[in-house]
């Protein structure tokens, strides 16, 4: 591994030192396209991709395998079947926090406002599917008053492409082949996708609608264990390296997902100026999860008869999900080219059908118990959950287009609801009503108003000065659990609301420099406010944190803060006619950040231990970022681009312990890799053949605030990683594009608390018309 390492690390030295050599020999200004931060004059730092380097490079199926080579970023898809769980892990912040990032679709927010977490908050990928995608920008870090303060990860605008004939269509199939080998599975699983786009402008008006079905049959995604001795061969040992002797008793989580997504947005100009958009999004996904018994008898349960709790070891991962899910945009927009500009957005995602059926039992052939009293299954529902956001916006040039101040200025609201209860139900395949087992339920609400001034000081220099003044507050909050009891804090409870207002400034710098690089500085702060689920949750107490039984408690919302983030970047940054390149130091600064960690809630009783969603005192992170892309690298039929990021990020200051009560202060922040480097070359032998190779490395990184992980390659574990995947793609003619390719191409066997795929074969074919 570190051989490879160094070797990625020479392959990006060669290519910055080369790039700046041609650019001293043959200095020639590019045009390319304006990245979103360069049209709306934001000061972020911004990575770009586009159509084209997607398909020359990833062998893509769903929209989340398009960040792929992003730097920093890793979207965390666990296989073909995960319609909803793909987050998104940036700079500094891990998959865990889903809602410390936002993604939009041509402006419209996509990402979930409900969690923060990596099961409930990925964003809604299905609003915009891969054959859409026209490109994409990466902004990093909280500088821009436009966002809220969940920008201070990252920003993912992904624009899509308007049709320009008066018809356009193009039609694709993907299949994908996995082979997968873990203790007792050794299966090949397949995914199939099929994917229609029409689309067409006539006059002022264009259209476009998208259909896709997928099929997914993937690896098991957890498994059960057993501490009987003899019922199975396969020894787990769990992260810490700790407890008693365990063996896997099987696995379960074996997917079978069947999805179907249809998008359908129409543009219509109803002036020279002005455009109005209307876009609607359907999601409509059934899984079904089954599990495999590893036990020598064969049979699923632990004990010889499937009494009492015999049956449960493997039922958690049998279930089916069914899920109906709506997203509608109206965006307003002009483009004067003039003294005024605005924008105005308005969105709503709403779950319609949100309903996971989960076996409690199963009986020795592994077929779920149903039907039987005192054996019941577990039905969560969460629909009728939801979110709206409204945006408007404007811009005013007081000395026209090219002046020296462009004055930006808008209006942001939000409203999130959350309806998340779980029952047990004894005819739970078939009925949604039983005894109520655990709720939480509840309503955000954001108001923000927001101004920013970018000031052309000179010809080399840029200053933007930017403010948000934001009001925040919860209602209706909810929680119950039927094991919680009076004596603790009671089993229904009303949550109290509260309300927080904030105001964060912004300042950054731009500097041209004589050889024609950009210098610049970003400082921000900014206030992420609580997610609805991390206000309103259950946390429970076990004997092995101090408590005589188990206990279940609701940490009232008043304990749970926004996060304050204080952050800066400094960057350098080249451009030449066949190469970019970027250096950038940044650093950040949370008071009160928001990490699952352990915490005593009765100051009477120190040494009962609940873990929940607590506001860490203080956690500090600075890193490098490099990025480099280089167009005819060596010669002239390849290409390279490759980045690496480094990070240290460690509590400061903290009020919480470890599991078993002591200091955390010093330890590494949870879910922060510390090393990542990505590079992908990509050869043309012809104008009609890219041949592509890249590479993803991730160092490992603590799961939890303990920094226990000795034994991080197991079930449960957060492992490092380097896999590389290649990819074939051949034009045939106008019309027909086919590929083929490999995705971790070394069958790289890692966990990212779950399993990852293997070694996975790809091959698309499209037509275009």
């Amino acid at each position: 591994m570190k051989k490879s390492l160094q070797a990625l690390a020479c392959m990006l030295v060669a290519s910055i030192t080369l790039a700046n050599a041609q650019e001293q020999l043959a200095p020639v200004k590019v045009t390319a396209e304006r990245t979103t931060a360069e049209k709306h004059q934001m000061p972020n730092t911004v990575e770009s991709t586009n159509r084209e380097k997607i398909a020359e490079t990833i062998n893509i199926i769903d929209t989340p395998d398009a960040l792929k080579y992003m730097p920093s970023l890793m979207a965390r898809k666990r296989d073909s079947a995960d319609f909803g769980g793909a987050t998104l892990a940036t700079r500094i912040w891990g998959v865990s926090y889903s809602a410390k990032s936002i993604i939009l679709v041509d402006g419209m927010p996509i990402s979930t406002q409900l969690y923060n977490d990596n099961n409930y908050g990925p964003p809604k990928w299905f609003v915009v599917s891969p054959e859409e995608i026209d490109r994409i920008d990466v902004m990093y870090g909280p500088y821009s008053a436009a966002y809220a303060g969940n920008s201070m990860g990252a920003i993912v605008d992904i624009s899509t492409k308007r049709p320009t004939q008066a018809f356009e269509a193009s039609a694709s199939l993907t299949e994908a082949f996995q082979t997968f080998q873990k203790f007792g599975t050794n299966e090949t699983y397949q995914t199939q996708q099929l994917a229609g786009l029409i689309g067409g402008r006539n006059n002022a008006m264009s259209w476009r609608l998208m259909l896709n079905h997928q099929e997914a049959n993937t690896q098991p995604r957890s498994f059960g264990t057993t501490t009987t001795a003899g019922l199975s061969p396969y020894q787990y040992i769990n992260k810490t390296a700790t407890g008693a002797t365990t063996y896997y008793s099987g696995a379960n989580g074996i997917l079978h997902g069947v999805s179907d997504n249809l998008n359908l947005k129409l543009a219509f100009d109803l002036n020279s100026t002005t455009q109005l958009t209307l876009s609607s999004g359907i999601f409509m996904g059934t899984t079904d999860a089954k599990a495999q018994s590893y036990m020598s008898n064969g049979s699923f349960c632990t004990t010889t008869n499937c009494t009492g709790t015999g049956g449960t070891t493997l039922a958690s991962g049998v279930y089916g999900l069914g899920q109906e899910q709506y997203v509608h945009g109206l965006g307003l927009k002009s483009n004067t080219k003039d003294t005024w500009n605005y924008e105005l957005g308005l969105s709503n995602v709403y779950y319609n059908k949100d309903l996971q059926r989960t076996a409690g039992y199963l009986n020795s052939d592994g077929s779920p118990v149903y039907g039987v009293t005192g054996k019941e299954g577990a039905v969560r529902d969460m629909s009728g959950s939801g979110w709206t956001n409204l945006d408007a916006k404007a811009i005013y040039r007081p000395g026209g287009v090219g002046g020296k101040h462009e004055v930006s200025f808008g209006y942001h609201q939000d409203f999130n609801k959350l309806s998340n209860s779980t029952q047990d139900v004894v005819q739970w395949q078939a009925n949604t009503t039983g005894n109520m087992n655990v709720v939480a339920n509840g309503n955000t609400e954001t108001k923000a108003l927001w101004l920013q001034d970018a000031w052309r000081a000179n010809e080399n220099l840029q200053l933007i000065f930017g403010g948000r003044y934001e009001s925040w507050e919860t209602r209706n909050g909810m929680v119950y659990n039927k094991s919680a009891t009076a004596s603790t804090n009671a089993s229904a409870l009303s949550q109290p609301s509260v309300s927080d207002n904030h105001f964060s400034p912004k300042f950054s710098a731009l500097m041209g420099l004589q050889d024609g690089s950009t210098l610049s500085l970003s400082v921000g702060n900014a206030y992420r406010f609580p997610t609805v689920g991390e206000l309103y949750n259950i946390s429970s107490c076990t004997s092995s944190t101090g408590c005589t039984t188990t206990k279940y408690i609701s940490p009232s919302p008043s304990l749970i803060k926004p996060e304050n983030v204080n952050s800066a970047e400094l960057a350098l940054a080249t451009q030449g006619a066949n190469a970019n390149h970027r250096a950038s130091f940044f650093v950040e600064h949370v008071k009160d950040a928001l990490i699952s960690q352990y915490g005593a809630l009765d100051a009477s009783k120190p040494t009962e231990l609940y873990s929940y969603w607590k506001n860490m005192t203080e956690v500090k992170s600075f890193g490098i970022e490099l990025s480099s892309n280089v167009r005819k690298f060596l010669f002239d039929q390849f290409d390279l681009f490759s980045s690496l990021t480094w990070v240290e990020s460690v509590i400061t200051a903290n009020e919480g312990t470890t599991s078993t009560g002591g200091s955390v202060v010093g330890n590494r922040t949870p879910g922060v890799s510390p090393l990542r480097v990505k590079f992908v070359g990509t050869y043309r032998p012809s104008d009609k053949t890219s041949i592509s190779l890249g590479g993803n490395y991730q160092q490992q990184f603590y799961s939890s605030i303990d920094n226990n992980d000795v034994n991080p390659n197991t079930y449960q574990g957060f492992s490092g990683f380097f896999v590389m995947d290649l990819k074939v793609r051949h034009k045939l003619d106008k019309n027909w594009v086919a590929s083929a390719g490999i995705d971790n191409i070394g069958n790289q066997d890692y966990f990212l608390f779950h399993p990852f795929p293997h070694r996975t074969f790809v091959a698309n074919l499209k037509y275009l018309h």
